[in-house]
């Protein structure tokens, strides 16, 4: 494929996706609040949860306008095909999304942290956040083994896409961090895989997201657990698909070490303390 013809497609999908997740919004809004699915955000105003299901439709129909281009003007080299791809990026993303939703609409708070919930499992009770976490581990398993080259890779890579999924719902706690946090995390991948698979598989989602970015910042809706998942199971496959085996060993030791501060302490409490960090959480709420 030319320059032109990339960076077109590029334009594209960066196009629909914000203007058709922006129109989609505000249909989606009303019909989680005609639901009942609300919840009191900081200031305990009583706000839409699930805005999450917002990225949704854009996901599909990018997905089929780049495999539409594709099948004209762009082929693969390597074993897969940019049509499986976009398949096991989908699959993951909306699996995950189930999950979430059923988190959202009938979760427990009274259990948090993968501790608690595994803790609750192994006493015989299901909570929904276990459900989610054995959920999103097989998910991890099975797109693992359709991309992973031996055992030590499907290891690790499914390690990766369980704990990158958790990462955003840690981060979910105030408006708009978890998703400044994601668009920092897509612009390295962004900067690190140019013109990549993984580039065309950012165009499928990242467009949604900061169309819906200015609602979630200014406290006005939550995506709740069917929004976090979604993105953080996003940049698990992306580092699974895009990156050396190193490199993803590198991301896999940061989110471990992320997820033992985190179970010992707040992360609310940590980004206060520093003020660079506190500086950027608050930056635009």
């Amino acid at each position: 494929m030319d320059i032109l013809s990339r960076n077109l497609i590029f334009i594209i999908l960066m196009i629909t996706g914000l203007l058709g997740t922006y129109l989609c919004m505000p249909l989606f809004k009303n019909m989680l609040i005609s639901s009942n699915l609300v919840r009191p955000n900081y200031k305990n105003e009583m706000i839409p949860v699930s805005m999450g299901i917002s990225f949704l439709p854009m996901l599909v129909i990018n997905s089929i306008i780049l495999i539409y281009f594709e099948n004209i003007v762009y082929h693969f080299t390597d074993d897969f095909s940019l049509k499986i791809y976009v398949a096991i990026f989908d699959f993951a993303l909306m699996s995950m999304f189930f999950a979430g939703i059923i988190d959202d609409t009938v979760g427990n708070r009274n259990v948090s942290g993968l501790k608690g919930h595994f803790k609750s499992l192994f006493k015989g009770e299901l909570t929904t956040g276990g459900f989610k976490a054995l959920f999103g581990g097989f998910v991890g398993i099975l797109v693992s083994v359709m991309i992973s080259k031996n055992i030590f890779d499907i290891i690790i890579n499914t390690l990766v896409i369980a704990l990158s999924t958790n990462l955003m719902n840690l981060l979910d706690l105030r408006p708009g961090r978890a998703i400044k946090g994601y668009l920092a995390i897509m612009i390295g991948i962004f900067v690190t895989s140019f013109a990549s698979i993984n580039t065309f598989l950012q165009f499928l989602i990242v467009p949604n997201v900061i169309a819906y970015f200015n609602s979630d910042l200014k406290a006005k809706s939550m995506m709740g657990d069917a929004g976090s998942n979604v993105l953080g199971i996003s940049i698990g496959v992306l580092f699974v698909v895009g990156y050396s085996f190193n490199v993803r060993v590198g991301w896999l030791l940061f989110l471990v070490l992320i997820h033992l501060i985190t179970e010992k302490y707040s992360l609310t409490k940590i980004i206060e303390k520093v003020k660079i960090l506190n500086f950027i959480d608050k930056l635009g709420r």
